[in-house]
């Protein structure tokens, strides 16, 4: 009943829909599109697939103007560093990339046919002619960069001519059409951890994953999928804390943008001899420490599950360097240590960082400043402050202060 109401040109079978669809688009100039028709919220609903070159063609942004009236326009105003890094991510992964669908909205009810039959869910034959434009209600961006893409492409790409699918709401009311963006837009965003799990094309996140897996103190220890570390939770940090840690070490700044990490690691560990490289010597350093350090040497001990595995919950409570803070602060000491070129002057600056430091909350370096009273911070301030003076503790030279690092003792 459902697709009767919804004025669809309905027919004895599926073989006589798609005839008269073709029939319809050899008289129009159109084309016919296999879609699924159903309902949704009351509505009529399709679901196919367009090529990008259709795509550019027949779907049209109306992004907002900033310091507009944005209820006169379909779309949001465009955020053009977010459509810069979806043209890079294309780009860079031409023939291995993804793109979610888009959905897109049609304010006349299109050709469409479909075999006789009271269903809620119909496979018909949509006829889109040159004259029919669609708007978008969500994926403006992925759009626009596909059309930014297209203009840099070289003779005999076959990028335009790949697909994305697409969901075409009928809908001719603009009020209803920007609260189906707003409804469209609530997802749920991405743990950081898990995503530093997922995204392995990022060489920080390829280098983060294998030293994760390989070090004897992290192995089955972290949690890799949460967004924050539960008080009682056996794990001793969330991946996207130790993440913290090696931008420290590859960057000397946890705090680095993400937008900016991919031109840094290509600099850095461009390469898969470099992170080879990078892998072998920050394992190195976590097994040291892993070896020397309290309480790291004890919980290396324990098992990764069961009841002896809370004994994390207490060690976590006492000690700086079961902290996302105390990660980062031995990112930062380490980063100025792995700039010398021995060896050995390495294992013994790590061995010191390891017995030397009193690592211990109520220990009075970090009074004043990552403590204050029973709370830790969080902030880059204070961290490299604490920071400075493990290394002024160590014989380590600061190089903000431009004086050389030892070449060994």
């Amino acid at each position: 009943m459902f697709l009767a109401e919804m004025g669809l040109t309905q027919h004895d079978s599926l073989t006589a829909a798609q005839a008269a669809a073709s029939e319809a688009a050899s008289a129009s100039g159109g084309r016919v599109f296999t879609c699924v028709v159903f309902q949704q919220g009351g509505r009529l609903m399709l679901t196919t697939a367009f090529s990008f070159a259709f795509l550019t063609k027949h779907v049209i942004s109306e992004p907002a103007v900033k310091g507009g009236n944005p209820r006169m326009a379909t779309n949001r105003p465009v955020d053009t560093s977010h459509v810069r890094s979806i043209t890079k991510y294309l780009a860079d992964n031409e023939h291995d990339y993804i793109l979610p669908p888009v959905t897109l909205n049609v304010r006349s009810v299109p050709a469409i046919h479909v075999p006789r039959g009271n269903f809620a869910m119909t496979v018909g034959f949509v006829v889109i002619g040159d004259e029919t434009r669609f708007s978008i209600t969500d994926g403006q961006h992925r759009l626009l960069a596909i059309s930014r893409r297209s203009e840099s492409l070289t003779d005999g790409s076959t990028f335009m001519s790949d697909s994305i699918s697409v969901v075409i709401v009928v809908e001719p009311d603009l009020a209803r059409i920007h609260q189906d963006f707003a409804d469209a837009a609530q997802t749920k965003q991405i743990a950081a951890s898990l995503l530093a799990a997922f995204n392995t094309r990022e060489p920080l996140n390829r280098v983060l994953t294998k030293i994760v897996d390989e070090s004897a103190f992290l192995r089955g220890r972290i949690d890799e999928t949460s967004k924050s570390l539960s008080m009682n939770s056996p794990a001793v940090f969330l991946l996207n804390q130790v993440r913290g840690m090696i931008k420290e070490l590859l960057f000397r700044d946890y705090a680095l943008s993400e937008a900016s990490i991919p031109a840094r690691s290509t600099q850095v560990i461009g390469n898969t001899e470099a992170q080879d490289a990078f892998v072998e010597r920050t394992l190195a350093m976590l097994a040291t420490l892993t070896e020397h350090m309290a309480p790291w040497n004890a919980i290396a001990a324990l098992p990764t599950s069961g009841g002896p595995a809370n004994q994390v919950v207490d060690y976590r409570r006492h000690y700086i360097n079961m902290t996302a803070t105390g990660l980062v602060i031995i990112g930062h000491v380490a980063y100025e240590i792995e700039k010398n070129p021995d060896p050995a002057w390495r294992q013994a600056r790590y061995i010191d960082l390891a017995t030397k430091i009193d690592w211990r909350r109520d220990a009075g370096m970090w009074q004043g400043n990552i403590i204050t009273g029973d709370k830790i911070s969080t902030t880059r301030g204070p961290g490299r402050v604490a920071a400075q003076r493990v290394m002024d503790a160590l014989g380590i030279k600061s190089p903000d202060l431009n004086i050389p690092l030892p070449l060994g003792n």
